[in-house]
């Protein structure tokens, strides 16, 4: 071979060797996402409108999965099924509490006496009349160990009922409860104040407590979870996702109407429109900020029901650095 052909193919394939390098350090990593069915429409608005996102494709790419509660999500986790993913944030508490390696990044929505919040629903005629009236009854949550068995537990207490010995639990989906109630299959269910309009309109049932019954302070309601290992290794993509969910937080709080009209074209929600359009907000950080304050409650809260049986540290659990800047 001539010397300046010789001389050609190296320089070839040294440039190859440059692009190849240049396009791996160009890859855009993929968030294997999970989400799930009620108080988070600022998450579900980055499906409905993704142009909201501007890193999205650019420091991140995703991939959605919906789970129909918590313990389903951890369980999917723990699989190493996804990356980042939405729960209750009393079950993350839960399962850092039995050792389950995970960080809290983000606030998506909170449960309030001031927004919407969870309500449990009985029969008007023939149902229970007090939280007493549930001894020896069947009460639906949407999952063991989640938000719904937890606020039932310390609403049974405030009544002096023992929620281990007095009544029995049932797994029951939101969307489900209003017919376990009327054919008497459960007492009682837990519906987020999404799907409680829908059921409460047939006239035949009514709110017997609700989320606030029992733990009457403000509480962090979905989190947004990450694996650490995850968060170590995609730190702009993480920082890319959260600005971008800050950026559908902040259309929907301040486009109430279209953003939840934009959630319904994309049948992301399947509620009728005027109830869904109706129904109350839930309450929002627009900075997506965990008030670390309301977790250390919740946390107490969790020990008295017999959730855990140890506390974490919630400055370890909780990761806020890489939450966009006000």
């Amino acid at each position: 071979m001539p010397r300046f052909m010789g001389r050609a193919a190296g320089l070839a394939l040294a440039a190859l060797a440059f692009a190849d390098a240049a396009s791996a350090q160009t890859t855009v990593p993929t968030i294997r996402a999970g989400r799930q069915t009620a108080a988070e429409d600022n998450v579900w608005l980055m499906i409905a409108k993704p142009e909201l996102q501007p890193n999205l494709n650019k420091s991140y790419k995703i991939e959605w999965n919906q789970f129909r509660a918590s313990d389903v999500a951890f369980k999917a986790y723990q699989g190493g099924q996804v990356d980042l993913f939405t729960t209750a944030c009393n079950s993350v508490i839960t399962a850092a509490s039995k050792d389950v390696d995970i960080k809290v990044i983000a606030s998506a929505s909170r449960e309030t006496q001031a927004g919407a919040r969870t309500q449990y629903l009985a029969k008007k005629e023939g149902g229970p009349a007090t939280l007493s009236d549930l001894k020896g009854r069947i009460i639906g949550i949407v999952g063991h160990r989640t938000a719904t068995e937890l606020w039932a537990r310390m609403a049974l207490k405030s009544a002096g009922l023992d929620p281990e010995k007095d009544v029995q639990w049932a797994v029951v989906p939101f969307a489900s409860v209003g017919d376990a109630v009327r054919s008497d299959r459960i007492a009682v269910g837990a519906v987020p104040d999404l799907f409680a309009p829908t059921q409460l309109a047939k006239g035949d049932l009514k709110i017997l407590f609700s989320s606030k019954t029992g733990m009457p302070f403000d509480e962090e309601l979905i989190c947004v979870n990450a694996n650490p290992a995850f968060l170590a290794n995609n730190r702009a993509a993480v920082v890319g996702f959260l600005a971008d969910l800050k950026a559908t937080t902040a259309y929907l709080m301040a486009n109430r109407d279209a953003a939840r009209q934009a959630l319904l074209d994309a049948k992301l929600v399947q509620l009728p429109p005027d109830i869904y359009m109706a129904s109350p907000e839930y309450l929002r950080d627009p900075n997506l900020k965990i008030d670390v304050g309301n977790f250390a409650k919740q946390q107490d809260a969790l020990v008295s029901a017999g959730f855990i049986d140890k506390k974490v540290d919630l400055a370890k659990l909780v990761d806020l650095s890489f939450l966009p800047v006000p």
